[in-house]
């Protein structure tokens, strides 16, 4: 239930989603070539996750978002104009 917009942004990008059972997370921001642009760990996590990532200082493209969970790896792909 990974939520992300707007997607194409010129800027700050919204990610939400719900983490049902207790978990270590970690949401990261790739660029393509693998660059850490945003890092965040996450312990023993539980409920509702909402964050902005404001992108509007890197250049143009494509980015990845990357959330990993107990159950494994979420990959988003953002665009940035």
């Amino acid at each position: 239930n990974l939520d992300v917009y707007p997607n194409p942004s010129r800027d700050v990008f919204n990610i939400s989603f719900t983490s049902e059972t207790i978990q270590d997370l970690q949401v990261r921001v790739l660029n393509v070539v693998g660059e850490e642009i945003v890092v965040e760990n996450l312990q023993q996590f539980i409920g509702e996750y909402t964050k902005q990532i404001d992108l509007q200082d890197n250049a143009k493209g494509i980015y990845f978002l990357e959330i990993e969970t107990n159950q494994g790896i979420i990959n988003k792909k953002l665009a940035l104009q």
